[in-house]
């Protein structure tokens, strides 16, 4: 149970960081990933995307390391949305025929840290 919660607790605060950061300063995530933002529209698509999401799911993954959520179901959504993240990106960078240091990078965090949660969600369910 601690591992469940120390990947919960690790994933959390990652999620709601970078969306904070990508809420407040949205031109992070231009810059980080080369996305142009030339409208005030465009903008309030980045806070919401990647500042807005992040940051509720980033609370989700806490309120269940602190069992506010049952952890079984925190890890299932972070191994959903992980999961959903890293074979979208993977798809993307196949179908485009091209990949940069910035999607090289979030695969392998996204591949990461699902892995970590099903071996969670597996040493869960061994538990006695």
């Amino acid at each position: 149970m601690l591992f469940a919660r120390i990947v919960l607790t690790a994933t959390g605060l990652v999620f709601f960081i970078h969306g904070l950061v990508c809420f407040i300063h949205p031109a992070t995530i231009g810059i980080e990933s080369g996305l142009a933002m030339p409208t005030p529209g465009s903008v309030i698509e980045v806070r919401a995307e990647y500042g807005g999401l992040p940051m509720a799911l980033g609370l989700f993954f806490l309120a269940a390391a602190i069992q506010r959520i049952q952890m079984r179901t925190g890890l299932l959504v972070m191994v959903t949305a992980l999961g959903g993240y890293a074979s979208a990106r993977v798809v993307a960078v196949l179908i485009s025929g091209q990949v940069d240091t910035y999607n090289v990078a979030a695969i392998a965090y996204e591949v990461f840290s699902a892995s970590l949660g099903l071996w969670a969600l597996r040493r869960l369910r061994a538990a006695p």
